[in-house]
């Protein structure tokens, strides 16, 4: 009866308070915490012993469900940067399963029953007989063939698995452009051999972020403001570091033979794609498996993020700061 008489507007401030009390991870807590204030103005104490359903429902109304909103679309979001993708496996074609004799008897004598007249019942007995021998022997040579094909399908399945375990070239380069075909960043370029690759992929500009930036007020009501430029700026890097780690894993995972992997960062601008970021990691440092490694590697590397002034807003790199060759894989990403 609670559920049924509760404001829809009070339901979904509740469902967002658990959001925000229980992140699914250490990049959206990050980020929430900026953009909800924590460490921010100290509240009272009376508004700390609030229940979440009492803040709740003090939060009811356009802003608070405008707040809701964008804690919705951030953890949306940064959710890319929590993806595990299944490794690459060696394709297995099944066996084809036995072939049912019957189907061929029963054509092969509605084709020849006419051969013998009613009364001939020898005849009948002897055009059913050659039925049943002619249904088992279609019935032997359609498996055959089933396995035959089953055996040409499995060598080439074997042979493209023997070339990408080897890194060779083509085999990677499809396997990259297939596992990110569905991905939030496209990969633009690929050049691999052996063990190393380098791809670009193409992240999302800062307008994908919510309009507006939720926040609590000094009473504890969840609402919406306009983002401060520092917020903004720590939100979007915190996007480009869950797209680093998520693409290191899509990598990873379709391209057992690679160890190396270079990745370039790219953002449209108006006429052309600007460079964002150029990194290099290694498998085995295995840290792309904590959800927090691409922020960490974009802060630290030397062609990582390029953040400028006391907001630390996100700029591309200039031509001039990037490596002689990303000229080269920029033109052949236009092409893409």
């Amino acid at each position: 009866m609670k559920n049924a008489v509760t404001p829809r507007p009070t339901k979904q401030v509740s469902r967002t308070a658990y959001v925000v009390t229980h992140p699914v991870g250490a990049a959206e807590n990050k980020i929430i915490d900026v953009a909800l204030g924590s460490g921010g103005r100290r509240r009272t104490a009376g508004v700390g012993r609030r229940s979440s359903a009492s803040q709740a429902a003090a939060g009811v109304g356009v802003r608070a469900a405008e707040a809701a909103a964008a804690l919705e679309e951030l953890t949306r979001l940064m959710a890319v940067g929590h993806q595990r993708f299944t490794e690459a496996q060696r394709l297995l074609v099944p066996e084809p399963d036995p072939v049912d004799a019957k189907p061929f008897m029963e054509r092969e004598w509605a084709r020849r029953k006419t051969e013998a007249r009613w009364w001939q019942r020898g005849r009948q007995r002897e055009i059913r007989r050659e039925a049943r021998d002619y249904g088992e022997r279609r019935a032997v040579d359609t498996y055959v063939r089933a396995q035959r094909d089953q055996q040409e399908r499995q060598s080439l399945a074997d042979a493209q698995w023997d070339d990408l375990c080897r890194g060779e070239r083509s085999a990677v380069t499809t396997a990259i452009f297939d596992v990110f075909r569905d991905s939030p960043s496209q990969v633009v370029a690929v050049d691999a051999c052996g063990s190393e690759a380098t791809i670009g992929v193409l992240l999302p500009g800062p307008q994908v972020l919510p309009e507006k930036m939720p926040h609590t007020t000094p009473t504890g009501r969840l609402s919406a403001k306009a983002w401060p430029k520092t917020e903004f700026n720590e939100a979007y890097a915190g996007l480009l570091g869950a797209h680093l780690v998520a693409a290191s894993r899509r990598t990873w995972a379709a391209a057992p033979s690679l160890m190396q992997l270079r990745i370039i960062g790219l953002r449209e601008a108006d006429v052309r794609r600007e460079v964002l970021f150029d990194v290099e990691i290694c498998r085995a440092d295995g840290g792309w498996n904590s959800d927090d490694w691409g922020a960490s590697v974009l802060g630290e590397a030397r062609r990582g993020l390029n953040r400028v002034g006391k907001s630390r807003e996100v700029r591309a790199w200039a031509e001039g700061d990037l490596s002689p060759d990303v000229p080269l894989l920029l033109r052949r990403s236009k092409r893409s």
